[in-house]
């Protein structure tokens, strides 16, 4: 048995933010929510057994963009309630993760994401480059038709839509699990090409 961590970011944008790579003289992506789950592995049954969902408030556009707002759903008035700073929730991972010790899996590059992050708030970057793995890679070696779709709706596309607001990173990392279970199940995809195996 072994275990994974798959995680989502959720960021700072605005309209455009996407289409000029946050050139845009302003933007940042500053993290505004981290969601993950632990998975354990056992004869190929992925079964999440923690989760993590934390907010957190950005520092150089501290006010949320009206398009991020609607796009998440993660409104200003519940980031200043609930959020933390970035380094209470890059603390608060690190444990999650195992002190670094768990391989993370997201849908993208997400950690690029946290290293800029790790940046703007001057904290030292301590993980090793294979610790993050992009699935996309994954699934593009097996030649799956799945890497133009977003986190959110790969559930769906596997017949397994999940009850919830994409663009929520905890709702995303779920969708993602689901999408890897079935792809499991139906044979498109063994451990292995996951590096687990």
């Amino acid at each position: 048995m072994s275990s994974l961590v798959i995680f989502d970011t959720e960021f700072t944008a605005w309209p455009g933010s996407r289409e000029h790579n946050w050139s845009r003289q302003g933007e940042a992506r500053e993290i505004i929510q981290l969601a993950a789950l632990k998975i354990k592995v056992q004869q190929k049954r992925l079964s999440a057994v923690a989760s993590f969902n934390v907010l957190v408030k950005p520092t150089i556009n501290p006010n949320l963009s009206e398009y991020i707002q609607e796009l998440t759903g993660i409104r200003q008035q519940v980031v200043e309630d609930h959020g933390v700073d970035y380094p209470s929730c890059a603390e608060l991972f690190h444990e999650f993760i195992e002190n670094g010790t768990l391989p993370c899996y997201s849908w993208g590059p997400d950690v690029k994401v946290l290293k800029e992050n790790h940046h703007f708030n001057q904290k030292q970057w301590l993980y090793r480059e294979d610790s993050f793995i992009d699935l996309k890679t994954c699934i593009k070696s097996k030649g799956l038709p799945f890497t133009q779709l977003i986190s959110g709706d790969l559930a769906a596309k596997v017949d397994k839509p999940l009850v919830g607001h994409k663009h929520n990173a905890l709702y995303d990392v779920k969708s993602i699990l689901v999408f890897l279970q079935t792809l499991i199940e139906q044979n498109r995809l063994d451990l292995s090409d996951l590096y687990l195996e």
